[in-house]
């Protein structure tokens, strides 16, 4: 019996323990992004767009987009902005190389999962404007837009 309170008891401290790790790294990010930022005041927000359009087909066919490297390099301006996520580029021509899973429930199985290899997309922004990268999946290409 006192096994299990002492299991319990680390289970607890290791859960609070990675809670502040977590919460801790998430500001550090934040400060980097926020440094970066005013370093270059006029950064084109890009937000990468949903591709479920309602909450039903989020639940059964759920999909997202991967983002593997910006310019050649490791995203450095990615953030999760509440439940969306958001990077950032300098005014200018950038090649955004990504890739795009999708899945849906099976007949002899639980889940297809289709994954698309990975792509490069060149796309140009302008100063202080807000973008849209998503994925078409009935035409199966990446979309590049100006968000209104």
């Amino acid at each position: 019996m006192k096994f299990i309170y002492l299991y319990i008891g680390v289970m607890i401290i290791f859960g609070l323990g990675y809670s502040f790790f977590m919460f801790n790294r998430a500001n550090r990010r934040k400060k980097e992004i926020l440094e970066w930022l005013e370093k270059n005041p006029k950064a084109a927000k890009v937000y990468i767009g949903s591709t479920s359009s309602n909450l039903l087909s989020f639940i059964l066919t759920p999909s997202s987009i991967s983002l593997i490297a910006i310019d050649d390099k490791k995203p450095a301006t990615f953030i999760m902005e509440g439940t969306k996520q958001v990077f950032y580029l300098t005014p200018g021509k950038h090649t955004i190389t990504s890739s795009f899973q999708k899945s849906r429930p099976g007949i002899l199985s639980k889940r297809v999962i289709t994954e698309y290899e990975p792509r490069t997309q060149e796309v140009e922004v302008e100063a202080e404007k807000t973008y849209i990268y998503s994925f078409d999946k009935k035409n199966e290409q990446y979309t590049f837009t100006e968000k209104n």
